[in-house]
């Protein structure tokens, strides 16, 4: 039983290592697309397409 229940800790500790990164990465793009929409807005006709 002892086994298993580190298999079990290791297990997890791995996927909310890869739940920290995956959020990581998601927050990068997400800041990288909401700059280029700023850029965009510095064209009038572009504004109203992205809001």
């Amino acid at each position: 039983m002892d086994i298993l229940a580190r298999r079990l800790t290791i297990i997890t500790l791995l996927m909310a290592i890869f739940a920290i990164l995956l959020a990581a990465a998601v927050e990068s793009d997400y800041r990288r697309n909401a700059r280029n929409a700023a850029v965009a807005c510095n064209v009038p006709h572009f504004c109203q397409a992205t809001l």
